[in-house]
């Protein structure tokens, strides 16, 4: 004796919604990383973040953390960019971070923080700025010279990736 089973088309509608909605929920889903590679090892990687609209850009920059859980008491560096597509406006460090954030010559902003309960490092900086042209990832440059870890102060620098800034256009 042979038994067939069909499926309602009820029941096939309803495996197909099923599907969809557990594929958005997935977090691997968008490709909206701001360009941290699926595969990225341990470390403390730059990110820019960009938001352009009428000739103005607000620009946010952090350090991603793979795997994350670190908390930083302070950090320095230096972000670069190019002078004649940007015009500086100003830069400010996020709340609970003591220090300073200055245009030291065209194209180089020089900035430290430290914060006595420690920060994630998202955003370390913001900076606005006037555009004159379309911004992309060689827009910017950035140097961490030194972060350390909060409670043990611990030199994070040498976890810092140089070299490979994240960029993402919001």
């Amino acid at each position: 004796m042979r038994i067939i089973r069909r499926s309602s088309p009820f029941a096939r509608l309803s495996l197909a919604v099923a599907a969809a909605l557990a594929l958005a929920a997935c977090t691997d889903a968008s490709s909206d990383n701001g360009g941290l590679p699926t595969d990225a090892g341990a470390g403390l990687y730059p990110s820019i973040s960009v938001s352009s609209s009428r000739g103005t850009a607000q620009v946010d920059l952090a350090l991603r953390q793979v795997p994350g859980g670190l908390r930083f008491a302070s950090y320095q560096g230096e972000v670069t960019f190019d002078p004649q597509v940007l015009t500086f406006q100003s830069a400010d460090l996020p709340e609970g971070v003591d220090g300073a954030a200055n245009l030291s010559e065209p194209g180089h902003i020089r900035f430290s923080g430290a914060a006595l309960d420690g920060t994630v490092g998202a955003p370390v900086l913001r900076m606005r700025f006037a555009t004159k042209g379309a911004l992309t990832r060689e827009s910017f440059a950035v140097t961490f010279e030194e972060v350390t870890g909060d409670g043990d102060l611990a030199d994070l620098t040498a976890q810092v990736k140089a070299g490979a800034l994240l960029y993402q256009a919001r």
